[in-house]
């Protein structure tokens, strides 16, 4: 099998043989590429590559499409047949399937009072196809580690950047120099834990705390890991800034993600500046988004002593 087709054979049994023989009449080139593969009741079949959507069309020449019976059907096998085992995943809207593949949905939410315990009339779901790129963060190691140090940093693009593939490779790479390294995997992006078993490659002096908060992750291992670096996806909430700050006064440095896409959009974020004016960034990495995604378009130095003075490297 090629190994940009190993998902067909963990997503096609959740799919059905209807919509998967179409996905696989799709190219090649398209196949092992694809990122995303969404389904929509009453709404076209479409697959993602890069930026680009590409609808699905049936032996017709028309779009593929699903009655909402057919997402019920494929949303009852994504949860084994028993959805209430899944409600805490539910109610946050995706579930982790074999391969670490992420599978998002939406439909009617049900609250109990003002909490959301679970969905119903499931109207599009989302496979988004986990795949690892070793070396990602090559580009990135070099300045993340100097001699024996390890810097804090942010990887800051706009949304599929490429930010999740750099930070497992980060891990992977940083446990590989000897260093160990606690992964904070909130959403189950990072690591693409299935059954309590990353299924990337992480390195093997790297510890993840899956499905914590990034508050009582960080804490956690401050605590009781001991991590000579903690990863994590996105910054954003006070909580959060919060987290990254004990760790830099526990001399531990972090290594965690931000959605903005230039400077002015990113120190506009309170939490953001915050951080960078305690002194808890050392290097911002831009990447140039989702057009070419994990490739840096500018390093920026954050100089502790000196506010108003940061060093900026653009890449070619």
């Amino acid at each position: 099998m090629i190994d940009g087709l190993k998902w067909q054979s963990e997503i096609y049994p959740y799919l059905g043989q209807r919509i998967s023989k179409y996905i696989e009449k799709l190219p090649t080139s398209t196949l092992c590429n694809i990122s995303e593969i969404r389904l929509r009741a009453n709404g076209a079949v479409s697959v993602t590559v890069g930026n680009k959507n590409t609808i699905v069309y049936n032996e017709k020449n028309e779009p593929l499409s699903l009655e909402l019976s057919e997402n019920s059907e494929i949303f009852t096998r994504l949860c084994n047949g028993t959805v209430y085992q899944f409600e805490n995943q539910i109610k946050n809207g995706y579930i982790t399937i074999q391969g670490g593949h992420r599978v998002g949905f939406c439909g009617t939410a049900i609250y109990e009072g003002d909490r959301l315990v679970t969905l119903k009339d499931i109207t599009s779901i989302t496979f988004r196809i986990s795949r690892q790129i070793k070396n990602a963060a090559r580009e990135i190691i070099g300045n993340i580690i100097n001699d024996d140090k390890i810097y804090s940093a942010l990887i800051v693009s706009e949304p599929c950047g490429g930010k999740t593939t750099i930070l497992s490779d980060l891990a992977r790479l940083v446990s590989n120099l000897g260093k160990r390294c606690a992964v904070v995997d909130e959403r189950g992006e990072i690591c693409s834990v299935y059954e309590g078993v990353p299924q990337k490659d992480i390195g093997s002096l790297t510890d993840v705390l899956n499905g914590y908060s990034k508050g009582d992750g960080m804490m956690t291992a401050l605590r009781c890991l001991s991590p000579q670096l903690i990863i994590c996806d996105e910054i954003g909430s006070r909580s959060d800034a919060d987290a990254m700050l004990e760790a830099m006064n526990a001399g531990v440095p972090v290594i965690a993600t931000a959605h903005a896409s230039n400077e002015d959009d990113l120190l506009g974020r309170p939490q953001i500046e915050r951080l960078v004016d305690y002194g808890a960034i050392d290097k911002i990495f831009f990447l140039q988004g989702n057009a070419n995604p994990g490739v840096v378009r500018k390093v920026i130095t954050v100089n502790r002593y000196d506010e108003d003075s940061w060093n900026s490297d653009d890449c070619g």
